[in-house]
């Protein structure tokens, strides 16, 4: 499958995060021909779920073989709870208009995303396991 060819190698989180960008610009450009608002609305509200899970993905690959995994977590959590707090504030207070309804959406869109890739891509090697086990 194509997929699997370009995401060879990659961790999990980063998959993730690829697959969260993806499904945000895919849905910005198909809602920007109705409602120009709605769409940059659909942008921010994703950009504020995958930014922060993106700093998650670069630290936990960070000091992963100094024997630091833990601080490197928590580091993690840390700054992506600081990020995520300073986006909201920002888009809060300068982003005028905004369709909030599609903002709160397309965050709770990526956010679900954290739980659906990972569930697809274990079907998938599980299927590839029973394939092979043929």
């Amino acid at each position: 499958m194509v997929d699997q060819a370009v995401f060879k190698g990659y961790p999990v989180v980063l998959k993730i995060v690829i697959a969260q960008l993806g499904i945000i610009l895919l849905a910005m450009i198909a809602i920007a021909w109705f409602d120009w608002i709605a769409a940059y609305s659909i942008a921010l509200g994703g950009l504020v779920a995958s930014v922060p899970g993106a700093f998650l993905a670069w630290r936990m690959n960070y000091d992963v073989g100094s024997g630091q995994a833990l601080r490197s977590l928590v580091m993690g959590q840390v700054g992506k709870l600081g990020i995520s707090v300073v986006m909201f504030a920002a888009v809060f207070n300068w982003v005028r208009p905004l369709n909030v309804l599609m903002f709160f959406v397309a965050l709770a869109l990526i956010m679900l995303m954290n739980i659906l890739v990972p569930l697809v891509q274990t079907q998938r090697g599980q299927r590839s396991n029973d394939q092979k086990a043929k």
